[in-house]
């Protein structure tokens, strides 16, 4: 009997301990199993933020960093907005991941048109990891293309730079490439100060308003003489600011691939043309400066006047004899061929390269063209230079010749961005106090009594001259069927502040010009209405004297 009860307790300890050691050889098995999956786990997110952080794996490797940079405000010198950023979404493609390359182009080309379907295809067909499909798309058309709901498409957020104005300015603002860096214009010349860190934004000196006038006028003009181009600049000649430049036809920088690149040309700063007669007045100033010649000598242009083996032309000659007014308001080449000679060749470039015009426009724009320099210069370049033959320079550089004689004779640098302590003026001498207000009277001469009557706006004081030339010849010499007209422009009289130029490159005679495409009948009342509606717009732009024409005498 005590053996069997030993027995059954010998039996109930072992069946016990068996299952207490099956217990925890489970329990072990199953730590060991959370373990190794711990472990795994901690190895796969240690590779997977390798990979993130330091491979980028093949997809990453391929797709190109997010443009982050941030890029200021430009504005004209109101402070209206001319470019800005926006965020905007660009779209791309894993080539690898596409289904069907033909069926997705043909789905994007639906709702985005303007794509052209094979290049799509072709790219989406190629083996790679990562392609650009189209970038800069607005939050609304990148929703439409979400909801296509195909494979192989998404999205990045880029910034992108926006014009609102479009044509407006396109020349003079500029624009920057798909990665935000500035390609031309004030773009471009600002780049560093707009992409610098917490950068404000950047005044320029033009006003959008002038800048509007000048555009459609010149548009107008352009149709108007059926001319290749046209070009036009307003500046304060006191400050240098540049308060208008336009060149038409222009293009929109928003998509400046769209057009042609001859529209991208800024014609009034980047074109040198022979500008003629409206040379004449600065020949004026030189004789003046040095002393040569002075406001009661007599010239007989009446005669005909020959230097070295040319006879110089008239295209209206005078009957009798006239002064150095009376040679600017009559345009005569033959009288300003006298005086230029006086001056000489050398006092000649002495001048012409303190007035800029032997050197590019120093302002901040790259788009400025060097001037074309006689490399002769002898008797007969120092006469046709006077009367705007033989020299080849951009409208804008004449503006800012003319604006510096007019300014009590100081030349002031050109500018694009609205003066302030920051950015003051760079000015220098060029002719003597004296000089510059007779040469203010014999160009208000010229506008109440002689070539460019057409451009006087009553209230401004207008002060001008008239140019046209003939262009070069493919067989040599002159065209005197292709002509470049200019009318130079300074107001008011009482007190020079605004200098402008008008520049129309083949301009054809049409009804009422009785056959005649001359500066006088085109670029001239182009001027004036230019000047009659930015007048208003303009600090110091009315006449407060009333011009007396019997101040001056034109003849005895």
């Amino acid at each position: 009997m005590n053996d069997h009860h030993t027995f059954q307790n010998q039996q109930t300890v072992t069946i016990a301990d068996e299952e207490y050691r099956a217990v925890s050889e489970g329990r072990i098995r199953i730590r060991i199993g959370v373990v190794a999956f711990a472990f795994m786990l901690v190895i796969a997110v240690v590779r997977l933020a390798e990979i993130s952080l330091f491979s980028g794996g093949d997809h990453q490797r391929n797709l190109p960093q997010a443009i982050q940079m941030t890029r200021a405000d430009l504005t004209d010198r109101n402070g209206e907005l001319l470019a800005t950023t926006l965020e905007t979404y660009s779209l791309y493609a894993e080539p690898r991941r596409v289904w069907n390359p033909a069926e997705t182009a043909n789905e994007i080309v639906r709702i985005r048109p303007h794509l052209d379907r094979n290049k799509l295809r072709r790219k989406l067909e190629k083996d790679r990891s990562f392609v650009w499909l189209e970038r800069g798309l607005t939050p609304k058309e990148r929703q439409a293309v979400f909801d296509l709901g195909l494979p192989g498409l998404d999205f990045r957020k880029e910034p992108k730079r926006v014009y609102p104005r479009e044509n407006l300015a396109s020349h003079l603002v500029g624009f920057t490439d798909v990665d935000m860096a500035g390609v031309a214009g004030a773009e471009r010349a600002f780049n560093a100060e707009l992409t610098a860190e917490n950068a404000p934004s950047v005044a320029l000196s033009v006003d959008l308003r002038v800048q509007y006038a000048v555009m459609d006028e010149l548009a107008k003009a352009r149709e108007k003489f059926d001319a290749l181009d046209a070009s036009g600049v307003v500046m304060n000649l006191k400050t240098g600011e540049i308060i208008a430049m336009a060149s038409v036809p222009n293009f929109n920088p928003n998509d400046p691939g769209a057009t042609s690149p001859e529209t991208r040309f800024n014609h009034a700063a980047m074109s040198t043309y022979d500008l003629g007669s409206v040379f004449k007045p600065l020949t004026m100033a030189m004789a003046l400066e040095d002393g040569v010649a002075d406001q009661v000598e007599l010239f007989e242009v009446q005669k005909p006047y020959k230097v070295l083996n040319k006879y110089i032309r008239d295209d209206h000659p005078s009957d009798v004899p006239l002064n150095m007014t009376g040679v600017l308001g009559e345009s005569s080449n033959r009288g300003t061929a006298m005086i230029a000679q006086r001056i000489g060749a050398e006092r000649q470039q002495y001048h012409l390269r303190g007035l800029g015009l032997l050197n590019r426009v120093d302002y901040e724009l790259a788009e400025s063209a060097k001037p074309q320099v006689q490399k002769r210069w002898g008797e007969m370049a120092t006469v046709t230079v006077s009367y705007g033959h033989g020299l080849s320079v951009t409208p804008l550089a004449l503006t800012a010749a003319i604006g510096g004689m007019l300014n009590d004779g100081v030349y002031v640098s050109p500018t694009v961005q609205r003066n302030s302590v920051v950015s003051p003026a760079k000015s220098r001498r060029v002719f003597r106090s004296e000089v510059s207000r007779d040469m203010a009277d014999m160009m208000r001469y010229v506008v109440t009594d002689g070539t460019g009557g057409k451009a006087d706006i009553p209230g401004y004081g207008v002060m001008g001259k008239t140019g046209t030339a003939e262009k070069p010849s493919a067989t040599g010499g002159y065209d005197r069927n292709r002509l470049v007209t200019s009318f130079v422009a300074a107001f008011p009289h009482s007190d020079p502040t605004y200098a402008m130029i008008v520049t129309l490159d083949e301009p054809k005679a049409i009804e009422g010009t009785y056959g005649y495409a001359t500066a006088g009948w085109n670029a001239a009342p182009v001027a004036g209405d230019v000047i009659r509606r930015i007048g208003p717009m303009l600090v110091g732009a009315r006449d407060t004297n009333k011009y007396a024409q019997s101040e001056i005498e034109v003849t005895p």
